[in-house]
Order: C-alpha cells, then structure tokens, then sequence
C-alpha cells in the first residue's frame, strides 16, 4: 500500500470495506482532508506489524475474510505505546455476532449503520486524536530519554576529562621524577660505559680490536689467546701476524694497506691457525672513526671465525646444483609462485622447456596466463586459484602453454601449495613436464587401432563375399523376371490386369531395396571412417547388423528372433563399430551352428544397471571348449580353421572404448551366451561428439 500521512506526519485512515461502503467513507474522510487509501484483507496485517496505520476503517462484511488469528498477534505485537483505533461499521442487529472478536482486537468504536456521515466523521477524528496522542506521548518519551542520555553522557564527559588532566599532571611530575633521576644516573652510566664495552667485547664471538690512523695495534680481545693460543703484546703491532697462514700474509697486508691508504670501511677473508693446529677460515672487517673534519682518530675492527659458515654455504651450492640437474634430466621446468606479491620465479628450465630467452627471472602471474591457450585459460587459472583459496596442499592439472615459436606444447604441471599457520597461501612451488610426444604417441596408437579394426571388418567382408554374391543375386534374379512378366502383360494384356502389373511392379522394388539395402550395409560396414559417438536406437542398430549377420541364415536353415526390452532401446555409442561387433558375434553362432540339429540365435538386450545396457547373443551350437575358453579374446587365437582370430579381440577393443565389457559364458542346455554392455542414453537421438564427424547420410539411390 503506499505510504499515507495525516496532517501531523502520522499515518492516516486505511479503509477495508466493499465499493458501496468505500465510497461514502471516503467522501466523508478523504475529501474531508484526511489521507486514506483502501487497502485488501491481504494487506492489513502487514500493515498493522510495520505501523503503516494510524486508524483502520473496516465494514463488518470484511472482517470474514481477514486472518483474526494474524490480525490479533501483529496487534499484540504493536510496541507498548501503541494501541491501534478501529472504526467498525455494522449493523445494530449483526453487533453480538462479532463480540467475541473485537475484545480481541483492542480498541474498537461501533459505527452503526446506516452510517451518517458527521457520525462518522466524529468517530475518525476522535479516533484519530487518539492515535495523535499515542505518538505523542510516545514522542516526548523518546525526548525524555534522549535528555536523560545526554545529561548521563556530559557527566561522564566530565569526569573522563577530568580524570584525563589528572593523569596529564601525574605524567608531568613523573617525567619530572625522571628527568632527575636520569641526570643523577648519566655519570654512573658514563662511568660504566667504557666497562661494559670491555665485557661485551669478551663476551662476543668475534675478536675485537683497535689501531691507530697509521694502522698500528692498539687493543686486541682477550679472545684472541683463547682462540690462537698465542698471546699478543699491542706493543708489537705485527705479533697477531703470527697466527696467519703462511699463504695468506702477503694478501692480508697488501689489502690493509691499501685500507688504511683510501680510508674506507673494508673486509677480507684469510685463514688463521688456532689452538688446535688447524687452519680455520676467518672473515676479518674494519672501519675507520672520524672527527668533525674527517680526519681519521682510530680503527676499528672485528674477525670471525666463518669455517662453519663456508661450508653449509658450499653444501647448499651443491645440494643446489644436485636439484638443477635433477631437474634438468627428468626435463621438468620448475616454478615458484610468491603469493603475497602474485609473481612467478622461474628456473632456467622454464626458458629451456619453451624456449624462451631467458630475459627475467621473475614475471607476474598474468604472464603465465597469458601464455595459455584461450580454450585452457579460463579453466587453469581458475582452477589454481580455487586450490589457493581454498585448503588444498597440491593443485595438478592438464592445459596447452605457448611457445616461443608460437606453437602449443601439452604439459602436466603439478605443485605444492604452502601456508602459514593460519592456513593462507603464501608460496607454491612445482613443476611442469612436456607431454606432447606422448600426446602424439597415443593419438597415433589410436589410429593404429582403428587401422586394425578397418582390417578386421574388411576380413569379415571376405570371408562372406561368396555368400554375399548368392544373397544379392536372388533379389536382381526376382527383380529380371518381374521385369519381364510386367513387359509381357504391358505388350498383351488387357486393362483388367494391370492390377497383376502393380503387384509385379511392387515385388520387382523389394527385390531391388533388399539389394540395396545389403550393398549399402556392405559399404558402410567396410569404410573408413572417425569415431562417431552418438544417441542411437539399440532395437535399429541391431536389426541393421542382422541384413549381413544373418544373410545366410535361410540357406542354413537358422532361424533367429530380438527380444528387445522398452527401457533399454537408447544408447550411447558409434553406429558403425556397435555394428562390427554384433556381425562379428552373429557369424560366430552361425559357424559354430552349421553341424548342429538345433540352430536358433536369440538377440536381447536388458538394463544392467542404471547407466548401462546389456547386449546378448545366445546360440545352440558347439560351446567353448576349455582350452580356448580363457584366451578367447586374445588377438591371434580363432576356433575357426580360416579365422584370423582378430574378430573377438577388435570386439573387446571397440566395447571398452564405449566403457563397457564384453565376456562369454555357456548357455543351458547347450551352446554360448556372448555378453557386452554399452552406455545407455536419453531419449531420442543426439548429435555427434568431437571425436569424429557424423557417419555419411545414405543415399536416396537404394544401390
């Protein structure tokens, strides 16, 4: 309902009546000067919960369609100062019948009917100055209690500055109570200074020591018998010299000479024998004092045993060198990514790997996006981040990266994300391994493998070609000899028979579909062609196999039959190689059938689970013998004298590549049950995946 205000910027009248009632109300309040709006049974108790209603004006009839029991709580729910107005119109007679209500409802005024309008309008306006009176009494209770928590808030003010400067003047006298006593303790400190240098100086690991501008040894630590054996007199400026490596005098007084000469900070590194015998790397620094003019007043310096030092250094260097060529023979390229700064550090096996020049060592992560391939970057980048933001402490994945030349190289890149200890990334490091030659080995094993399974079916082809020659020319014999009759009977017949024409006419086309129809399996079935996974019809697939399968089944005196179950007629497969296998396993049954008194194959199909559909082949010849039982689907190994034994194993072949299984068992009463499941489907059928293009529309021509 929108907002609606009276004079004092309080909500007005909300009327709920029906038309005849709506319009004298609002004559008399809204035209009065009032705002009012109407509103609906369904709007009233939001209204009165969110206090949009200053007075409700509600005709009896209404009331049956409101919620009384919401009605009551939002009125219940009202804040304490609130107690809403309600203006009823009803008739004397109907007023008992809604007692039981309004004791509920609160404060309710009868208006009874007929309504007259300066009684209604009384009613609204004391009604209304009810309500006027409820806020504002409510009003001047929220500004007492705002006085209230202004005064409590300036007397809280107060006395925190108060407190505040008190704590100033306690700071102030303290630092007075300080600066005193610091001025009394800066001589004792001064006094202690010279002191506590001394001990310091013994106390450190490295030998200290003083010289003069002209470089003679004025001081040297204590330490330096301890750690030489060799006690020094300062008067001898040249007796620490003693302890020096014979190999190492000469440089270590050309390099302080050459110090004391430029007045610079230097450093160097000699060796120097200690109590032991040995000879121990020491790292030796001085550095000259000055006064205001820059003249130099004396020389100061330490050395420090670095023997330890130098050779973690040396081990690290090696153990650094190991890991580079580690990974320059498993020809990984290593990464490091710092996360708090979103950069990349790649080792020279990055360039290597995709041969860069190596310009920067370190380049944001964007780089490494960049040089992904458009249709890998979305899901790489993405996929990282997740494993970042997320728990995870190993991220892998699979994506194309450009070359320098501009070509694509496949690489896996796997790595270990690292965190602190609140669980935020902050490092990962890894390692991408090229795999396009393997790649390309696998794609060229599949082509392989689809040059055997061309082989196969083209084996198939031939070893029925006679067979297929016997088939095809009983249909092009029928269709000559219908051809014929129907010349004769258009030569000499009359009119009455050209309905024998039509039916000669009629036979002569079946023959030459059925014809065509084998020719065209024929070609198909031996064609060269991709992979072509789609939804296809398992009932139509099977029948189609059935045109080459079982050509010669008449002949032999075979009789067959589908029992196909409804709910697995879709599946998920390539026509083509679906249809090899089934040939394949019809013309084993028929083979295995030929000495038999009993020849009958059943096709069926049934769900084996949810998501897969179950092919069987069942006949009533020979069976599996057990010493073929357990190679049968090996390449090579065939029961038949002419077979090339490749039919069962391209079979296995082509049911894994759809994800299924194939196997073999022995059926009742005699003969086997050749087994495979396929992926079932929805509905309908589907369009071709990227493996292959669609299989080639047939031709209008039945031939």
């Amino acid at each position: 309902m929108p907002g609606f205000q009276n004079g004092m910027n309080e909500p007005g009248f909300a009327i709920l009546a029906p038309a005849s009632d709506g319009a004298l109300i609002e004559q008399v309040l809204c035209d009065g000067g009032h705002d009012c709006a109407r509103i609906g049974p369904d709007a009233l108790v939001d209204l009165v919960s969110r206090g949009r209603i200053g007075v409700l004006v509600v005709a009896e009839t209404m009331l049956e369609a409101v919620d009384h029991v919401a009605l009551r709580r939002a009125i219940e729910e009202q804040p304490t100062w609130s107690d809403l107005p309600i203006l009823l119109l009803v008739n004397r007679n109907e007023a008992p019948r809604y007692a039981p209500l309004l004791d509920k409802l609160g404060q309710v005024r009868i208006v009874e009917r007929p309504v007259e309008a300066f009684i209604l309008e009384r009613a609204a306006t004391a009604a209304l100055r009810s309500r006027n009176k409820q806020r504002g009494s409510h009003a001047l209770l929220e500004q007492l209690e705002e006085t209230q928590a202004s005064y409590r808030h300036l007397s809280e003010t107060l006395e925190q500055r108060i407190d505040e400067r008190t704590r100033e003047l306690e700071a102030a006298y303290d630092r007075l109570v300080r600066e005193a006593e610091e001025r009394r303790a800066t001589e004792e400190r001064l006094r202690e200074s010279e002191e506590l240098y001394r001990y310091t100086v013994e106390l450190s690991q490295q030998l200290a020591w003083t010289a003069a501008p002209d470089g003679t040894i004025l001081s040297i630590s204590s330490r330096f018998a301890d750690v030489t054996g060799i006690e020094v007199d300062p008067s001898a400026h040249d007796g620490w010299m003693k302890a020096l490596h014979p190999d190492d005098i000469e440089m270590t007084l050309a390099h302080w000479r050459a110090g004391l000469a430029s007045g610079e900070p230097s450093a160097i590194e000699f060796r120097m024998r200690v109590a032991d015998g040995t000879y121990r790397t020491f790292r030796a620094r001085a550095a000259p004092r000055r006064d205001e003019k820059g003249r130099i007043l004396r020389w100061y310096g330490t050395a420090e045993d670095i023997e330890d030092q130098k050779r973690i250094d040396e081990e690290r260097r090696a153990a650094e060198e190991r890991y580079r060529l580690a990974a320059h023979a498993a020809n990984d390229a290593i990464w490091e990514l710092d996360l708090s700064r979103n950069q990349v550090h790649r080792a020279p096996s990055v360039d290597g790997f995709l041969g860069h020049p190596q310009v920067e060592a370190t380049l944001p992560l964007a780089w490494w996006e960049e040089q992904l391939h458009p249709d890998d970057r979305e899901r790489a980048a993405s996929g990282l981040a997740a494993a970042i933001e997320g728990n995870a402490s190993y991220w892998a994945d699979s994506y194309r990266i450009r070359r320098a030349d501009g070509d694509y190289a496949e690489v896996e890149d796997q790595g270990f994300i690292i965190r602190d200890k609140t669980g935020r990334a902050v490092r990962a490091v890894g390692a991408m391994t090229d795999i396009t030659e393997r790649r390309r080995a696998e794609t060229e094993l599949g082509r392989m493998q689809s040059d055997l399974i061309h082989v196969s079916r083209l084996s198939a082809m031939g070893a029925m070609a006679s067979t297929l020659a016997h088939e095809i020319n009983q249909p092009l014999t029928a269709i000559t000899n219908y051809v014929r009759g129907s010349r004769r009977i258009i030569d000499t017949a009359p009119s009455e028979r050209l309905p024998e024409l039509k039916q000669a006419l009629e036979a002569a086309e079946a023959g030459a579909l059925r014809a065509g129809q084998i020719v065209r399996r024929l070609r198909e079935l031996v064609a060269r062609g991709n992979v072509s996974m789609r939804t296809e019809d398992l009932p139509r697939l099977i029948d189609e196999a059935g045109v080459l399968g079982f050509i010669d089944s008449q002949l032999l005196g075979i009789s067959h039959r589908v029992d196909a179950v409804p709910a697995a007629r879709w599946v998920y497969a390539d026509r083509i190689q679906i249809q090899q296998v089934l040939i394949n396993l019809i013309r084993n049954s028929v083979q295995a059938m030929k000495e038999q008194p009993t020849r009958e194959i059943r096709i069926s199909t049934a769900l084996s689970s949810d998501d897969m559909v179950e092919v069987s082949v069942a006949d009533t010849g020979i069976g599996l013998s057990p010493d073929i039982r357990d190679a049968l689907f090996s390449p090579f190994r065939s029961t038949k004298a002419e077979g090339m034994g490749i039919g069962l194993s391209i079979s296995r072949t082509i049911v894994e590549a759809h994800g299924g299984r194939i196997w073999a068992e022995d059926r009742k009463g005699g003969g086997t049950i050749f087994r495979f499941t396929l992926p079932r489907a929805d509905e309908g059928i589907g369009e071709a995946t990227d493996k292959g293009r669609a299989a080639e529309p047939e031709p209008a021509d039945p031939l």
